[in-house]
């Protein structure tokens, strides 16, 4: 039996839009998978009772939420599903600002804090190594912002990842990617890139000590040097001027 005999008839609400609901649930619960090729448009307008131009549409609004992308030959799949791509869009309706960028750190604290006291609990020899890996490779990246924002991503998924908790991990990563464009600008200002090397390291000697407090202390520092210089590259790019100015 495939995943086609699950649908069942569109009625009623609008049909691109009951479409959309219901593939997103087959993805959601696992009958249609990340890098599946979806059926073709006349084989979901059969089995979905509605006509191919609907299937289309719904279809053109699951590839604006970053669901489904186009393949060659018209087909469409399931993409990686990975929070940065599904959290584009969102970004351009939840712009970051001076008035919510607080909120936003204020999140990234409660959600990461907590994680990292995870962290201190579970982390192990194996893992603390490839931490240490990447604080070395963030002081050598001093000189290359590029370079230090790839490292600084792995960094934190990575913490992301050794807390073991799926539900706090999507959270944190989608709020990692928000006010990328301005954490852009502000690794590109002098001593941002140092700074942020050494709270790296004492997030990693906290957990290499299994302290949980000192871990949870070490990132809220953390997260206050990334709150105060994503607020100075946000007001230098809207040319309002910046603290000490």
């Amino acid at each position: 039996m495939s995943y086609l005999d699950k649908i069942v008839p569109i009625s009623r609400k609008p049909a691109a839009e009951r479409v959309a609901s219901q593939l997103l649930e087959l993805i959601r619960s696992g009958n249609i998978k990340p890098g599946e090729v979806f059926p073709t448009e006349g084989e979901l307008a059969e089995a979905l009772h509605v006509s191919r131009p609907v299937v289309r549409e719904a279809l053109r609004g699951l590839q604006i939420l970053g669901v489904v992308e186009s393949r060659q030959g018209g087909r469409c799949s399931v993409t990686d599903l990975e929070i940065s791509r599904l959290l584009a869009p969102l970004q351009f309706v939840i712009g970051l600002n001076e008035s919510n960028l607080d909120a936003l750190y204020q999140a990234r604290l409660v959600n990461e804090c907590g994680l990292i006291r995870l962290c201190a609990a579970r982390v192990t020899e194996a893992e603390l190594a490839q931490l240490r890996d990447l604080v070395a490779a963030g002081y050598r990246s001093a000189s290359d912002p590029t370079a230090f924002r790839v490292v600084d991503q792995a960094f934190h998924h990575l913490l992301m990842r050794i807390g073991a908790n799926p539900f706090m991990e999507s959270v944190a990563k989608g709020l990692y990617e928000l006010g990328m464009d301005y954490r852009r600008v502000a690794s590109e200002t002098a001593g941002v890139i140092e700074r942020s090397a050494e709270e790296h390291a004492a997030i990693v000697e906290a957990l290499a000590r299994h302290d949980g407090d000192a871990a949870a202390e070490a990132m809220r520092v953390h997260l206050a040097s990334i709150n105060r210089t994503t607020l100075e590259a946000m007001r230098r790019i809207d040319g309002a001027p910046t603290q000490g100015d």
